[in-house]
């Protein structure tokens, strides 16, 4: 334990608890199981003393004194630090907290970052975080980390603060900072220091499909980079830069959001500002032909568009085509389709210099729903699949599972025919949509992924539909109140539970079994 020089030799008495006292501004806020370390205090009793100023001000051990006090004992073994000053006094409660474990981590960062600027302010020498490394043996690169990831703390940062771990809070800060960096770098906006350069590709162009899929494989197992050796992922402070780019991306905005128009024609003459994040959705060349109307109570209308696998090919290799004109080299796409163009599908955005960020798709379940095209020979198809691309080396912007189950609601309890929850398009956009980034849906439907994206932050937001209907369905979703949108979205899963257990309908009957 590191005090001062001259402090004299400690001394350990029996000090009356009710003398204790217990300053508001402790680095521990949350004091755990009190009654099992009662119980253990009561069979072996104290075994380390709390440790206090002469006054009897608390510097740690405040778990033991209130494990004490649940005993009703009147005196605890106390450890007196006489003339202790306040950065001796925060220091030996850090050490004390951090030996034993008793702080979370968002308690251990504010405490080390409370010590550090106690240093500066006490010392009239420049203190540096070196200093502070040193006095709580930890690396000074750890210790700019714990400073910057305090600020976040400190700013109220939610995504910060709802991290588990300190290297969760470290890893989502330094996405972020290389997101903001890569988004202002493909927008010709000066970035301090000089340009980031990308990270080499998951994906090597040219690759064959077992090395690709081996590749993949490999960097979704890879072991978790040891921080005492990591050098090259120091967190840096990201908001001079981000608010240039919030600028830059106000400017770019386009009105009306959602154009009713051919998207291959578009994108053939686009030239406006490209996008961080693709989210596809074409017609997956299944055979429907829009012939069905949906009545919604608000809208009746039969959305028209050909479903055939020509038309899915022909928009995906149109889309290949022209990307450069929609996407920047450093993006994100999120691409809806069949399992039975599994191959065929990766096999173009590989060749046309995308990186399939995993060989499993994004999972969809739905429940109840689902499809029984032969209930005698095949099990009812019951989820729908995406697949994630990156141009670059775009980082996520949150971690999460590839898999999320979501009622899609009955044909009649929803806006557009196809549309996909609000929910569960909220699950997969969180992973890949933040403030910094330009969404683009090409064949947009309702606009459902479009007003998801604009929840999450996303500053603009543009999408394509070729059905007339469609387009103005889509655009009254991105004006719609969000609460309704929400209710709507658990009443259609409910709904969809109720329609299974009361109907009587053979595609009901065969789903239970009668």
């Amino acid at each position: 334990m590191v005090v001062a020089s001259q402090q004299p030799e400690p001394k350990t008495v029996m000090f009356p608890v009710d003398k204790v006292i217990v300053s508001e501004d402790r680095q521990r806020k949350e004091l755990g199981d009190l009654q099992s370390l009662a119980d253990a205090i009561s069979v072996r009793g104290l075994i380390n003393p709390i440790v206090i100023h002469e006054d009897g001000r608390l510097v740690a051990g405040e778990r033991r004194l209130r494990a004490t006090m649940l005993l009703k004992q009147s005196v605890i073994r106390a450890t007196i630090f006489e003339r202790l000053t306040s950065v001796e006094a925060e220091l030996v409660e850090l050490q004390e907290n951090i030996q034993r474990k008793n702080l979370t981590w968002q308690e251990e960062v504010l405490a080390t970052a409370r010590y550090h600027q106690i240093k500066v302010e006490d010392l009239r020498v420049p203190w540096t975080p070196l200093g502070t490394a040193n006095d709580l043996g930890l690396s000074e690169k750890h210790i700019q980390r714990v400073l910057r990831i305090a600020e976040a703390l400190r700013a109220g940062d939610e995504e910060v603060m709802g991290c588990t771990t300190i290297t969760g809070a470290r890893n989502l800060l330094q996405s972020r900072a290389e997101r903001a960096r890569a988004a202002a770098a493909v927008r010709g906006i000066a970035i301090a220091g000089g340009a980031s350069v990308p990270m080499p590709a998951i994906i090597r162009a040219g690759a064959s499909k077992e090395e690709n899929t081996q590749a993949a494989m490999q960097a979704m197992l890879a072991p978790v980079v040891d921080e005492a050796t990591d050098t090259a992922l120091d967190l840096e402070d990201t908001s001079d830069l981000e608010a240039q780019l919030q600028a830059h991306m106000e400017e770019e905005r386009a009105e009306p959001n959602i154009l009713n128009t051919d998207f291959l024609e578009w994108a053939d003459t686009y030239t406006g500002p490209k996008f961080d994040v693709l989210h596809i959705d074409f017609p997956y060349g299944k055979g429907y032909t829009g012939s069905r109307t949906r009545k919604t109570g608000r809208a009746t209308f039969a959305p028209r568009y050909d479903d055939s696998p020509e038309i899915y090919w022909q928009l995906l290799a149109g889309f290949l085509d022209l990307q450069d004109n929609l996407a920047f080299s450093v993006a994100h796409c999120l691409f809806w389709f069949d399992m039975a163009y599994y191959q065929q599908t990766i096999d173009l955005f590989q060749e046309a210099g995308w990186n399939l960020a995993a060989p499993f798709p994004l999972l969809w379940t739905k429940g109840y729903e689902g499809v029984a095209s032969d209930p005698r020979r095949r099990p009812r198809h019951c989820y729908e699949t995406a697949l994630l691309f990156s141009r670059g080396d775009r980082k996520l912007v949150n971690l999460d599972k590839d898999h999320i189950e979501c009622g899609a609601g009955r044909g009649n309890d929803k806006l557009h025919l196809n549309q996909k929850p609000y929910k569960m398009l909220r699950h997969f956009l969180n992973m890949i949509v933040d403030k910094n980034t330009a969404v683009l849906d090409p064949t947009c439907g309702s606009a459902m992924a479009l007003r998801v994206a604009q929840e999450l932050g996303s500053p603009r937001v543009f999408g394509i539909e070729l059905d007339e209907s469609s387009a103005e369905m889509a655009r009254y979703t991105m004006v719609r109140p969000l609460d309704e949108i929400l209710k709507e979205d658990t009443e259609n899963f409910l709904n969809t539970l109720k329609h299974h257990e009361d109907c009587n309908c053979p595609r009901c009957r065969e789903g239970k079994g009668q």
